[in-house]
């Protein structure tokens, strides 16, 4: 064989791999979409999909918005002006659920590429 088809043959292989792992560790709409309306204030979904920052954010939200509630004085009158963002993080999150499903997808397939690319080099 010439080396230009070993070559060939081992980046159908690298393709194929990745692929099937993508394919295999796939995130779900349905588990996402689940997780939104049961846990969505929570940041669960986006946990789920490999966004803990946003999730991070609409917990600690979620949470100070709570605790604004079960305190005195003017306190739940700033939780209701700080629900107004999180509601509408939520509401963006359930019309962009699919990009960010596709996105996660993504993200495995770019760091696999990086993980052959780094093990074929060395």
């Amino acid at each position: 064989m010439y080396a230009s088809q070993i070559d060939n043959d081992r980046a159908a292989q690298d393709r194929a791999f990745i692929e099937d792992t993508v394919f295999a560790a796939r995130k779900s709409a349905f588990a996402a979409y689940l997780l939104w309306v049961f846990l969505g204030g929570f940041g669960m979904h986006n946990f789920y999909l490999g966004r803990p920052k946003v999730g991070g954010l609409q917990l600690v939200g979620t949470l100070f918005i709570y605790c604004t509630y079960v305190s005195d004085d003017p306190w739940p009158l700033i939780g209701l002006v700080a629900g107004f963002p999180l509601g509408i993080s939520l509401l963006v999150d359930l019309a962009r659920m699919p990009s960010y499903i596709v996105a996660c997808s993504e993200r495995l397939r770019a760091r696999l590429r990086g993980h052959m690319e780094d093990w074929r080099g060395a």
